[in-house]
C-alpha cells in the first residue's frame, strides 16, 4: 500500500520544529511531511525484543541502539526506523542521527512496500551501513541486505535458526524472537 498524501512541505529545520511540538510522529521525504502509521502489539513486541537483544551488544562496542523514537537523516529524507544502531557520538541531545551501521524495519501491511523500496534505496546511501534487515510480523522470517567489502549488496532470507547482524556482532535466534507470537501457518 502506498503512503498517504503528504501533509505539507517543509525544510528540514521546519520539520524538526514540527516534530518537537507534535504529539504524532512524521517522516520527511524530498521536502514533504508524511504522518506515520500506527503499530500493532505484535510489531511493538518484536521491536522491544530486538532492542533488548541489540542494546547490550551495541554498548559493548561503544555504540547505541535506538528504537522508533529517534530520527535518522538520510540525504533529503528523515525517518524513524523501527530500530537502528549508530556509533556516532551518542547522547549529544540532537533530535536526529546521520549515521547507522545497522537498520531494522519490522514489516507491516501499510509500510512494507516503502520499507522494501524507498527505504531500502535510501538506507543503502549511508556510507557506514553494513546491513539492512526486514523482520516479518506474521511468519518467522528475517531478510537481510549485507554490504560486502567491495561495496556490493548480498540479500539473504533466514526462516529458522539464527541470523548474525553485523556492526555489533549480535546473533538473533529466530525461535527466541518469535516465541509466543501468533504466526501464519506454513503452506
Amino acid at each position: 500500500m502506498p503512503r498517504s498524501a503528504p501533509l505539507r512541505q517543509a525544510t528540514f529545520e521546519e520539520f524538526l520544529a514540527l516534530e518537537a511540538s507534535s504529539p504524532e510522529r512524521h517522516e520527511l521525504v524530498e521536502g514533504l511531511v508524511f504522518a506515520l502509521a500506527g503499530e500493532t502489539d505484535i510489531h511493538n513486541r518484536l521491536v522491544a525484543r530486538l532492542l533488548l537483544k541489540l542494546l547490550p551488544k551495541a554498548e559493548e562496542k561503544g555504540c547505541e541502539a535506538f528504537a522508533e523514537g529517534v530520527l535518522l537523516k538520510v540525504g533529503e529524507a528523515a525517518y524513524y526506523p523501527d530500530l537502528f544502531v549508530t556509533c556516532e557520538e551518542t547522547l549529544n541531545g540532537a533530535p536526529f542521527k546521520e549515521t547507522a551501521c545497522l537498520v531494522v524495519e519490522v514489516l507491516s501491511p501499510g509500510t512494507e512496500a516503502i520499507d522494501r523500496g524507498e527505504k531500502l534505496l535510501r538506507y543503502r546511501e549511508l556510507p557506514g551501513l553494513q546491513a539492512y534487515a526486514l523482520v516479518a510480523q506474521e511468519a518467522r522470517r528475517v531478510e537481510i541486505y549485507r554490504r560486502l567489502p567491495d561495496g556490493a549488496w548480498r540479500y539473504e532470507v533466514v526462516e529458522k535458526g539464527q541470523v548474525e547482524l553485523p556492526c555489533i556482532g549480535a546473533v538473533l535466534d529466530l525461535e527466541e524472537l518469535y516465541r509466543g507470537l501468533p504466526l501464519r501457518k506454513a503452506t
